[in-house]
């Protein structure tokens, strides 16, 4: 199934009930997700982060080690925070997959404010593989980089 979001972007998903409501539910729940997501950078709240994670997620950052693990995000996340990174603006360009696993490619902005230093804000992309948990869906594998040019 294809389906266009807002500004063209495209939406896949192999249904099993073939009524087109499962694709809608799945869209709705990574949509609100990824808004909680950003929510939480707002509020410097990294556990609030880290609980959109699976239990044995892992975070794929650029210049960094593999992080496996929620508790492992939640540091991660934290020192991003404590950085200065205050929000991130994710855009989904596409959406594909089936069953519980969805795989989700789309656009970043963060917005960066270091103390002391003027905000900065990054533009990339990421792949989010979203899996279905008893409590819902859930990042389970997350890796991104940017667009800006590497600072010299």
């Amino acid at each position: 199934m294809v389906r266009q979001l807002r500004g063209g972007e495209l939406y896949k998903y192999q249904e099993e009930k073939g009524d087109g409501k499962m694709a809608e539910e799945v869209r709705k729940a990574i949509e609100k997700a990824n808004l909680k997501f950003s929510e939480g950078l707002r509020q410097g709240d990294a556990v609030a982060v880290a609980a959109l994670y699976t239990d044995d997620a892992i975070l794929l950052p650029p210049n960094s080690e593999m992080i496996r693990g929620r508790q492992g995000i939640e540091k991660f996340w934290g020192a991003a925070i404590q950085m200065g990174v205050k929000d991130a603006v994710l855009t989904t360009m596409e959406l594909s997959g089936s069953g519980d696993t969805i795989h989700e490619i789309g656009n970043y902005t963060l917005k960066i404010h270091p103390k002391g230093q003027k905000p900065i804000e990054d533009k990339g992309k990421y792949i989010v593989i979203w899996k279905h948990t008893a409590s819902g869906w859930k990042l389970h594998r997350d890796i991104w980089n940017s667009n800006m040019p590497p600072q010299k």
